[in-house]
């Protein structure tokens, strides 16, 4: 029996072992670089850009194709009725010995006919101008995949600072909780003891449930911002992310570096004329290069006016009743040379409605343009408000806690009322939250500033 005990008690540690290891293994420890290369492996998107790439650039080289010969070896066969046969064989007229000379047998009921073609073109505008349409698209591919790639990055770092500030918050909003609690514990004690009134008791209670509501909107929040890192990341609704608090050096130095210029500097970023904004925003510079695509496009419509010349040159064997190649073979040349007279409008229709499609993808970039700069507006204004903020936030969290200090004195010594002392708990615990919030929205404003001006290389962290 006693073997069996410790048998039993074996097992059972065994298994909260194995249940211990399966729930840390539910649990992913991360810092920014390791989410950042992460979402950069997984992301569809930026998988789906990146075969964009590749196809574009074979749709360059079938573009660069169609300019050489095409090379091809037909075989034909046919068979004619027995009627047909015998009113196209004339050879049968002369099939007499006595005439002293031959005909040759051209028409055979079951033939074949082998030939060598070559046709190359010598001029064709839509050829011509398909090229530069097929180098135009690899660029336009390539801005879209460099667009996709900084949004990623932009979204990736946006949510590790939110899931960072949400823990930092609850974790704040725990202490005080735990400290609310003491403090209505307490109050209900020295109420009962006839030492506080009925009054205070409340005020400790109201200040209670206020910190549980408090409590419950920061897991929230951290669920919130859980769920949309996770997303970036493409991992599994039952894994739990435990962030690393500390940022990269070389994030956190170009937001210093950044935060330090002057007003003027930072307000210039918004005289950046169109073409250079166009350039270093990676998602206006695609939208540009799918715009001179649109243009190309309707550009190559008008190659339907022009002449086509092309040339063909076949290399054949005369046709006979079998497979065998004859030992006659004829060789032809041919130039083809065709312009369009008449069309009943189907090249003007064409040509006006791939003028109207240009003039649509010509509105909706310059609409684009003026929200990426009302965009750069809001975000420099933003960031030069939330620096203030913080530095405001770090002051006030300063005094709020001088003043605590001396509130809590007096309050030892009788000079001050409970209700006092709550006012000067709360007022130091809302500037400790303000601190961190403005913390992270200083960070979270220059790193919205880099995305928008194409600077993303210079705040995230080296990613494969």
């Amino acid at each position: 029996m006693p073997r069996f005990l410790q048998f039993l008690n074996r097992f059972f540690v065994l298994l909260l072992l194995f249940h211990i290891t399966a729930v840390a293994g539910e649990n992913r420890v991360l810092n920014l670089e390791q989410a950042l290369n992460l979402a950069l492996q997984e992301n569809n998107q930026l998988k789906s850009s990146q075969f964009g790439i590749q196809k574009a650039r074979w749709n360059r080289l079938q573009a660069w194709s169609l300019l050489f010969p095409a090379v091809s070896f037909n075989t034909r066969y046919m068979w004619i009725d027995d009627e047909t046969y015998r009113q196209r064989d004339f050879s049968r007229y002369f099939d007499d010995p006595n005439l002293g000379f031959t005909i040759p047998k051209t028409v055979f009921q079951n033939s074949y006919n082998s030939s060598i073609d070559l046709s190359t073109p010598l001029f064709n505008g839509t050829i011509l101008n398909g090229l530069r349409i097929a180098s135009a698209a690899v660029t336009q591919a390539d801005k879209s995949n460099q667009s996709v790639r900084d949004n990623l990055i932009y979204e990736v770092i946006a949510s590790y600072l939110n899931l960072l500030r949400s823990k930092a918050l609850l974790g704040l909003q725990e202490e005080y909780l735990n400290l609310s609690a003491m403090n209505l514990q307490k109050a209900e004690r020295l109420h009962e003891a006839g030492r506080y009134s009925r009054s205070e008791v409340l005020r400790w209670k109201v200040d209670y449930q206020q910190q549980k509501s408090n409590m419950e909107n920061s897991k929230a929040a951290l669920r919130s911002s859980e769920a949309v890192l996770r997303k970036n990341l493409r991992l599994p609704a039952d894994e739990s992310l435990i962030p690393e608090e500390l940022l990269p050096e070389k994030l956190r130095s170009a937001v210093d570096q950044f935060s330090r210029q002057e007003d003027k500097s930072i307000l210039s970023m918004l005289d950046i004329p169109d073409e250079d904004l166009t350039r270093i925003n990676t998602a206006l510079a695609a939208a540009s290069s799918g715009d001179r695509i649109n243009r190309l496009l309707y550009r190559n419509q008008y190659t339907s006016f022009l002449p086509n010349i092309s040339l063909d040159y076949s290399y054949g064997w005369r046709e006979n009743n079998t497979l065998a190649l004859d030992e006659y073979s004829p060789k032809t040349v041919i130039v083809n040379f065709s312009i369009p007279l008449f069309t009943s409008g189907q090249n003007l229709t064409k040509v006006r409605a791939a003028y109207y499609e240009y003039k649509q993808s010509q509105a909706l970039y310059d609409d684009q343009l003026q929200n990426t700069r009302l965009l750069l507006t809001e975000a420099v204004n933003r960031f030069l408000n939330v620096r203030s903020q913080h530095e405001l936030a770090a002051a006030a969290l300063e005094l709020a806690e001088i003043n605590y200090q001396i509130i809590e004195q007096q309050k030892e010594q009788g000079l001050v009322s409970n209700l006092d002392f709550i006012d000067a708990k709360l007022n130091m615990q809302n500037s400790a939250i303000t601190k961190i919030s403005s913390e992270y929205d200083l960070i979270s404003s220059v790193v919205e500033l880099f995305y928008l001006t194409g600077r993303m290389n210079e705040i995230a962290p080296d990613s494969k």
